[in-house]
């Protein structure tokens, strides 16, 4: 039995505070997963209006490295005495180029870096692996369907290396349930990577950040028609346009 409780979105209703970010308590069977720790402001009041405590979570998952899935780890990590899992290259450094407004850095702060790469049961996750009963982990998610997972993301400040976001990971788990942190690896690719190396899990459902926000009409449209029959809960970076024609 899985049930989800969204801890930290881009919007909720009160009393729930909302900032741009994702946090979910994902219960899966005797697992309590905290997957993402959102932008930092809303988790830790959230998770009291949740009645949740971290001492009860049993896993914490880091999607990837952006400052709006890790923030606040210096705060919880210290009281955490579970595995903390991420890809490899989590702490790297992650800059936006947008168009028009100046660089900016992405990644997630010193202090949250610092408490990750301190945690002394920090776990990174090179491959597709099972981190409890019927809990899986993709690790980095090939990119493999010609997908347009591209954005103005690079490594440094001046533009001159990209970013392809390669720490970012999914978690599957034994009932079809796909959960996503901002899936820069693109949903198509995910969701064939699943296939791949868990051909026995049929994706039933998505939800999480799906990064559509500036999709060309095209992609959406491949996108809903590879998606067909699967349910989605779409939050976070997904897009307002998108979720529209995801529904």
């Amino acid at each position: 039995m899985t049930s989800i409780t969204i801890l930290v979105d881009n919007t909720l209703p009160p009393p729930w505070k909302a900032e741009h970010g994702l946090a979910l308590a994902v219960r899966h069977g005797e697992s309590l997963i905290l997957f993402d720790t959102g932008s930092g402001a809303a988790l830790l009041p959230n998770l009291r209006t949740a009645g949740i405590q971290i001492k009860d979570f049993t896993h914490l998952v880091i999607s990837h490295g952006h400052y709006d899935h890790t923030g606040c780890l210096a705060d919880i990590l210290p009281d955490f005495r579970h595995t903390v899992y991420c890809a490899p290259g989590c702490t790297a450094p992650h800059w936006s180029h947008h168009p028009g407004v100046p660089p900016r850095n992405i990644a997630m702060t010193e202090r949250d870096k610092n408490a990750l790469e301190n945690h002394p049961r920090k776990k990174e996750i090179a491959r597709f692996t099972e981190i409890a009963p019927g809990v899986w982990l993709t690790g980095p998610i090939p990119r493999c369907s010609g997908e347009d997972t591209g954005g103005p993301f690079f490594r440094d400040r001046d533009g001159k290396i990209p970013d392809f976001i390669e720490d970012e990971q999914a978690m599957l788990l034994s009932d079809g349930t796909l959960i996503q942190g901002c899936c820069h690896a693109g949903i198509i690719n995910t969701v064939c990577y699943c296939r791949k190396c868990a051909p026995h899990i049929p994706v039933k459902q998505i939800i999480g950040g799906l990064h559509l926000l500036h999709a060309s009409p095209d992609r959406l449209q491949e996108t809903a028609e590879f998606l067909k029959g699967v349910k989605i809960t779409p939050l976070h970076c997904t897009g307002e346009t998108a979720a529209k024609r995801l529904a």
